[in-house]
């Protein structure tokens, strides 16, 4: 999202710094002469604050979600792994655990054993 809008920020510079005054004279005037300027300049500092803002997407990806990716992928895929192991021996142990307070006591020695 962050590059459509800086392409289409860097179409508005491109209009604002090619915009053209239609003149009813021969000459234009000092206001219009003026606003062209600045509509230049302002175009100017529109497509620098772009240039900013792509090398400023690029350093994020590398520096934040690169790791932020990797850390996902290694550390919380592994705390994953390790919870359904533990669920899995937790249930198993349960599983024996209600099946030995279910045995009456006059069960044989055998039975209780397993």
């Amino acid at each position: 999202a962050l590059t459509d809008l800086s392409a289409a920020k860097r179409k508005f510079a491109d209009s604002l710094n090619e915009f053209k005054f239609r003149c009813i004279g021969d000459a234009e005037t000092d206001d219009e002469i003026c606003i062209a300027k600045s509509l230049q300049e302002f175009a100017t500092v529109l497509r620098n604050l772009e240039d900013e803002r792509m090398r400023m997407i690029e350093n994020a990806s590398e520096v934040l979600i690169t790791p932020l990716e990797k850390f996902r992928k290694e550390q919380i895929g592994a705390a994953k792994d390790a919870k359904k192991k533990y669920d899995k021996e937790t249930e198993k142990y349960c599983g024996v655990l209600e099946k030995h307070l279910n045995l009456s006591s006059k069960k044989k020695e055998s039975q209780l054993q397993e």
